[in-house]
């Protein structure tokens, strides 16, 4: 049975933005999609869907596609596997394409290849965001993607690096989306990432927001304190 993919939802449209935080740029306004990644089985989590956890009364997965859209990303995709039902109540009301992986086991690169099947042919680049990342907001997306627009031109993946941690989401070119599809290197683990490559870049930066996420109880609890939910 082979992964489902639909549109669903209602118009969520941004106004288009030039996707920089300086107003003076003038290197032309990229076609940018954006991945949420929402198949996981939450098992450190004690298997429960992340993407329903609330932050300040909205989930996450409706948190973070909204900052997408936000910060001008023209185009959502959401993996969804584990608890795809549950998530189709917050799917209906977002303006994503939805494709859900086909089988019980899968890895989180499997759903990242899930998604980057669904690119329509004129992306530029691609923005991958797990869904448990409750602090995120327009200004770190449009960050990145400014740091993604004058990078080297060389440059074909950036993510960022908070006191030499990896952090999320991450941007990279379609050619290198290509060659994920393909099956080409181990992208998506943490070993991926540390190897030094020249058309990959480290983005230092000393936003917390790219490293917070919401794996274990213990983390939940703090954020459900922070932002005063039941």
């Amino acid at each position: 049975m082979g992964a489902a993919s639909l549109w669903i939802g209602c118009d969520m449209s941004p106004v288009p933005d030039a996707g920089c935080c300086d107003a003076t740029c003038t290197t032309g306004r990229l076609r940018v999609v954006g991945i949420v990644l929402a198949a996981g089985e939450g098992r450190r989590l004690g298997c429960r869907p992340k993407g329903l956890i609330t932050v300040n009364g909205e989930t996450l997965l409706s948190r973070n596609v909204r900052v997408l859209f936000e910060a001008g990303v023209d185009e959502v995709i959401v993996v969804t596997g584990h608890y795809s039902e549950q998530l189709e109540t917050v799917l209906a009301g977002l303006s994503v394409r939805q494709t859900c992986q086909p089988g019980v086991v899968h890895s989180q690169r499997d759903s990242l290849c899930l998604g980057l099947a669904e690119l329509p042919g004129d992306c530029d680049a691609v923005l991958v965001m797990p869904v448990d990342m409750p602090s995120l907001t327009r200004d770190d997306v449009v960050a990145l993607i400014a740091a993604y627009k004058h990078a080297a031109p060389e440059i074909a993946f950036i993510g960022p690096a908070v006191a030499g941690r990896p952090g999320n989401p991450v941007i990279f070119n379609r050619h290198l989306a290509d060659k994920i599809i393909q099956g080409e290197g181990d992208f998506g683990s943490g070993a991926w990432r540390a190897q030094a490559q020249a058309w990959r870049l480290e983005w230092k930066t000393d936003n917390p927001h790219y490293v917070m996420d919401i794996d274990t109880p213990e983390d939940l609890d703090r954020w459900q304190r922070a932002s005063q939910d039941p």
